[in-house]
Order: structure tokens, then sequence, then C-alpha cells
């Protein structure tokens, strides 16, 4: 239970903190209680499954695993990483009394295997990004949690690096965000038409990437 007042924000943001709560209902619902009438929670976060639109990635890539073993290690601690799956957090968030619900997906290829310069240069920084950070994301919950052998863990994850230079899997992650306000009111009206638009934008962008077939 937070320590702040009722009516404390006028903003609140969450970011990527999959795997780190027990009661995201709960969590919501304090946000509800801290924000001022008419103020805002934003949430954006990513989900664990790598996906692809042209079927180029093998339902036994190391990265289709990566899914199912974090979901496992989720469901031992209690602590789940399915946050935005099924849209789960839409519905806690209702629960709590949020209104004006908004959702924006964006997909974001992962290497540089799209055509458009801009996310080719996205993907590649984006594999960067998870190539440097697996071992510190999952080594400790891989050997803890799951038990693992810290060796059976390097294996593991020399296999998910290798599935993420293969140029001909055109997986890409998506990224989640929800933004609601705690009460409707004029100022939330206008602030929903400025995000509709910029969600009709996001819909364009994430239509499946043309490919680089050089």
């Amino acid at each position: 239970e937070w320590t702040f007042p009722d009516n404390t924000f006028d903003y609140i943001h969450i970011r990527y903190l999959l795997g780190c709560f027990k009661d995201w209902p709960t969590l919501y619902k304090e946000c509800f209680r801290c924000l001022k009438p008419g103020g805002w929670l934003e949430h954006l976060d990513c989900s664990t499954q790598v996906q692809s639109d042209d079927g180029s990635l093998p339902a036994d890539s190391a990265w289709t695993g990566w899914k199912e073993v974090f979901a496992s290690i989720g469901e031992k601690t209690g602590y789940t990483f399915e946050v935005v799956d099924n849209d789960k957090w839409v519905k806690w968030m209702d629960e709590a009394g949020f209104s004006n619900i908004q959702k924006k997906t964006i997909k974001t290829p992962i290497g540089g295997w799209p055509a458009d310069k801009k996310w080719k240069e996205v993907g590649q920084f984006n594999r960067l990004a998870l190539e440097t950070g697996l071992e510190g994301f999952g080594l400790y919950m891989l050997t803890n949690t799951m038990g693992w052998e810290y060796e059976d863990v390097q294996v593991w994850l020399a296999r998910v690096r290798q599935a993420l230079k293969n140029k001909s899997y055109h997986g890409y992650s998506t990224w989640k965000e929800k933004r609601m306000g705690s009460e409707t009111n004029h100022m939330m009206n206008e602030a929903r038409i400025f995000f509709r638009e910029e969600f009709e934008e996001t819909l364009r962008i994430a239509k499946p990437f043309p490919i680089d077939s050089r």
C-alpha cells in the first residue's frame, strides 16, 4: 500500500516492470487513489513473445521458447511476466475505476531485416539491447527459480543470441501502452482526441514491415 495521500498526483508513469509485482490489480487501485480527479496513468510495457508476420520464426526457435520460460517463472514466483498479454491489464484498470482507457501498440523489429531505413536502424539497436541484456535479465531467475545449472543457462542464452543474429528470422517485439484517466472531463476529452490521432499513426506503422531481401 502506498504512503501517498489521496489525490496527490496529476500523472503517474509505469514503464517496463514485468515480473516486478505480485498484485497488479492492487497497484492500479493505488494509482487511481493517488491520482487527482482528471489525472492520467500511463503504463508502457512489452510482451515476452517474439512474433513474425511472415511465418519466418520457427516454432522450436529459442526465441519462441523465451516466452514459455518466463511464463513458467511467473507461475512459480507469482510475479507474472504476462501483464500485457490477452489485455489482462485492461481488466485490472477497469476494475480499479479508470475510465477512457486508451491503447497503443508499437511493433519493434529485432535485427536489421526491415527494408525501411528508419526501422532497420531501430531493429539493429533493439537487437543490440537484447543481446547485451540477456544474461542480466535471465540469469538469477533461471538458476534460482527454475533450478538450471549455470552452464545450462549459458548454453540456452547462446542459442537465443544465435537466433537474434539469424537474418532469415523476421521477428519483432510488441510494446503496448495504456493511458487512462481517473475521471471524465473536458481536459480528458481533448487528450483523447490527440492520442487517438497518435494511435491511428501507430496502426499504420504496425502493418507488416517490408523486408530487405539483399
